[in-house]
C-alpha cells in the first residue's frame, strides 16, 4: 500500500507540471540540495518573478540566465546538467525578511527524474509536411501562448527539429515584419529529440520577454507524416 501511495503521489506531482508555464528562478546549489533531502522552503536569488500558476523551474545560480546561452549554443551537455541539478517546484513565492524571498514548497521533483519517470507531453500534433498549416497547428496550442509576440516554432526551427535525432537551439526567430517595426522580440529556444516510435518530442521550450523567462517541459510531441 505504501508503494501504491508513493506512485500515486509521483503521478500527481508530474501532472502539476504537464503543460504548465514554469517561471525561471535561481537558488544556490546547497539550498537546492536541501530541498532534495526534504526541506520545504527554498531561499531564492534575485531576480524574482511570481508565477501565476505557482510552478517554477529553479536552476542553480552558477547556471542562472546562462540557460539561454546554453540553448542558443546547442550545448546538450550543459543542458543535461541543468536538468539534473535543477528543480521543478509547485509552491508560492513569499517574503522572508528585507530583500529576501523564498519558495514555500508543496511539491518538487528533479526535471530529469520527472522526464525519466514518464512525464507526459501536454499535446500531440500530427504533421503533413513543414508548411503554414503545420506551424499554425503547433503555435496555436494553448499552453505555448506564453508571450505577446513570439511563437514556439518557425519553418527553419521545425525543419531542424524534425531532421535531427536531437536538437538544441533556436526554434523561432522574429519575422521581418516585426523587425521592420523596430520590435525587440527575443527568440524561442527548444530541446527536442526523436522518440523510438519516430515521433519528435519537444522536451523543453524557453520563452523570454521583458526580462522574464518562462519554460515548458514536454509541451508537445510531433508526429511527422
Amino acid at each position: 500500500m505504501q508503494l501504491v501511495a508513493k506512485e500515486k503521489e509521483k503521478f500527481e506531482t508530474h501532472a502539476l507540471f504537464v503543460g504548465a508555464p514554469l517561471t525561471l528562478a535561481f537558488a544556490t546549489g546547497e539550498d537546492i540540495a536541501e530541498v532534495k533531502k526534504g526541506a520545504d522552503v527554498l531561499p531564492l536569488i534575485a531576480p524574482f518573478h511570481v508565477s501565476d500558476d505557482d510552478t517554477y523551474l529553479v536552476l542553480p545560480e552558477d547556471i542562472g540566465m546562462e540557460i539561454i546561452d546554453i540553448l542558443r549554443d546547442g550545448d546538450s551537455d550543459l543542458l543535461a546538467e541543468a536538468m539534473r541539478d535543477g528543480l521543478l517546484v509547485f509552491g508560492s513565492l513569499e517574503r522572508a525578511g528585507k530583500g529576501r524571498m523564498v519558495l514555500a514548497i508543496e511539491h518538487s521533483i528533479v526535471p530529469s527524474e520527472a522526464m525519466r519517470g514518464g512525464l507526459a507531453y501536454g499535446s500531440s500534433v500530427a504533421l503533413k509536411g513543414v508548411n503554414e498549416d503545420a506551424l499554425a497547428s503547433i503555435n496555436t496550442l494553448e499552453p505555448v501562448q506564453i508571450t505577446v509576440c513570439s511563437s514556439l516554432v518557425d519553418e527553419e526551427g521545425l525543419e531542424q527539429m524534425l531532421g535531427a535525432p536531437e536538437f538544441v537551439g533556436t526554434s523561432w526567430r522574429a519575422p521581418a515584419r516585426l523587425r521592420k517595426q523596430g520590435a525587440a522580440v527575443d527568440p524561442t529556444f527548444v530541446w527536442s529529440k526523436r522518440l523510438p516510435d519516430g515521433r519528435v518530442g519537444v522536451e523543453l521550450a524557453l520563452f523570454t520577454e521583458y526580462e522574464e523567462v518562462v519554460a515548458l517541459l514536454r509541451p508537445v510531441v510531433l508526429s511527422p507524416a
